[in-house]
């Protein structure tokens, strides 16, 4: 794996963590004494942290994918974009089989190293975003039961709202770029196995125009 796609999956699991962890010390200071100044950390306390953000990054993603992003998944979204690509394509035949997806990117990576990392990018983007928005989602309903808990709060009614509208932004905004993911597979291997003929590009010269590009540049 190359260095820019590690970093990919580096910060969309870590930025994830960071949410989740935050609505963990934020709910621990409710309910115990624990100071937590972000300004005093050292350096090797903001690497603890760190560690733990990128860990928790993997469980939230775990969770938020059995939990919430279900909800909002397109079933057989791979099925459905590759039926799209193919009749945005008539000319050529797309049959890639239901679980080939994966294989399909190794394809990618083995003739281009730097098409496979522009594809790779938007499945660490929707990663991050769905575990961002699971946090938020948390957080949203933290606010909810601090309304309560509160004297009706307004103030924690509009954060709860807020929360809530903004995870389920970003949840959407995942699906989108899970969406992606799958497109930017198949018009990659589209690109490199496909006969010039059969890419969906017409040039159509200008019939009153006989000079060539040479004579006019001369």
């Amino acid at each position: 794996m190359s260095i820019r796609v590690g970093t990919y999956d580096f910060f969309a699991y870590l930025i994830g963590g960071v949410f989740f962890l935050a609505n963990i010390l934020y709910i621990a200071q409710k309910f115990l004494p624990i100071p937590i100044d972000i300004a005093k950390l050292s350096s090797t306390e903001f690497l603890v942290f760190g560690v733990m953000a990128y860990v928790l990054g993997h469980v939230v993603h775990q969770i938020s994918n059995r939990l919430w992003y279900r909800f909002f998944m397109p079933k057989d979204l791979h099925k459905k974009t590759m039926k799209e690509l193919s009749n945005e394509l008539p000319s050529i035949k797309i049959n890639f089989d239901d679980a080939d997806w994966y294989t399909l990117l190794a394809y990618i990576k083995r003739n281009s190293v730097e098409m496979a990392q522009d594809v790779e990018h938007f499945h660490a983007i929707s990663i991050m975003l769905r575990s961002t928005s699971f946090s938020l989602l948390l957080f949203s309903l933290t606010f909810g039961v601090e309304f309560f808990t509160n004297n009706y709060s307004y103030a924690m009614l509009v954060f709860s709202i807020l929360t809530m509208i903004l995870s389920i932004i970003l949840v959407q905004t995942s699906v989108k770029n899970h969406k992606y993911f799958f497109r930017s597979i198949y018009q990659c291997v589209v690109a490199l196995m496909a006969k010039p003929e059969q890419l969906p590009i017409k040039f159509h010269a200008n019939a009153g125009d006989k000079k060539s590009p040479a004579e006019k540049n001369g």
